[in-house]
């Protein structure tokens, strides 16, 4: 008997397809709650008009990981699915993750497919170099917006901490052999339609990679470093190298807008607004 938490933050363009994946497959006896957090939007109310039995908590205090831990209060079985609110699963996704969590494999994902309708050149190239990064596709989380955690797997820590990396603290609970992504399952990620939202997004996850390190530095052993390995893909494949090249410059410059904002003490989502039009 499983049960789903979706914390949600002004979500109403995509809340309804999110939903629909999560029904899609008919899972009996499936706990849903919504956590809508700090939203000035009508999430909550299409998250209600809904039905299928979803549960909606509200609560004025932003934060996804307040929301995960308001909406793990009101749930009761496992394995538990923690999803992201911009992501659509496919028809058959849930109920193959759900079943795959078991034995050693404590933590599963889907597989992300990149959603870049209307994105920029820089965007497209970007991606097109972040597909020889093994992390997308391979292991749990794996920037699919989704996972799934087995009993077992969610008592390894209490409540979730305050932190930007959700994912990367979930991810250093469990050694490579206890992560695992689902094949023939399908995540569809919105992504940042031009370059200065991808700046945005990716400095966010730079602070946040920052900030686990040093609050949870014992995490960080299960953590592995792809760069090395993608960038030698490219190397080989000359008509790769525009790709590489914009790869490089993001990485780059999000490490440097990062430090800055750690110095003067920012502490905004950065979250991007142009993968979220209806």
């Amino acid at each position: 008997m499983p049960s789903v938490v979706i914390p949600a933050h002004n979500e109403e363009n995509l809340i309804d397809q999110t939903l629909q994946g999560v029904v899609a497959d008919r899972i009996e006896d499936l706990e849903i709650v919504v956590v809508v957090n700090g939203s000035s939007d009508a999430t909550a109310e299409r998250a209600r008009n809904f039905g299928h039995g979803i549960r909606v908590i509200e609560t004025s205090t932003p934060g996804k990981c307040n929301a995960l831990n308001l909406g793990e209060e009101h749930l009761t079985r496992f394995p538990r699915v923690f999803l992201d609110a911009d992501i659509e699963l496919r028809p058959g996704t849930l109920r193959t993750i759900i079943e795959a969590a078991r034995d050693e494999l404590h933590i599963v994902s889907p597989t992300p497919s990149f959603d870049l309708t209307g994105a920029s050149l820089a965007v497209r190239l970007y991606k097109r170099a972040e597909r020889f990064n093994p992390y997308f596709g391979t292991g749990a989380p794996n920037g699919s917006g989704c996972f799934v955690l087995t009993e077992q797997g969610r008592g390894r820590w209490a409540k979730f901490p305050e932190i930007v990396a959700d994912d990367g603290f979930v991810q250093g609970h469990f050694k490579t052999g206890e992560r695992g992504s689902v094949a023939g399952t399908t995540a569809i990620v919105q992504q940042p339609r031009d370059l200065k939202s991808l700046l945005a997004v990716m400095t966010r996850a730079r602070r946040g990679g920052f900030e686990l390190q040093t609050k949870f530095p014992n995490l960080m052993q299960n953590h592995e470093s792809h760069v090395a390995g993608m960038l030698k893909r490219l190397l080989v494949r000359p008509w790769e190298w525009p790709a590489m090249l914009m790869y490089g410059y993001v990485r780059i410059v999000e490490r440097v807008i990062a430090k800055r904002q750690i110095a003067r003490g920012e502490t905004g989502w950065g979250r991007d607004e142009t993968g979220r039009s209806s």
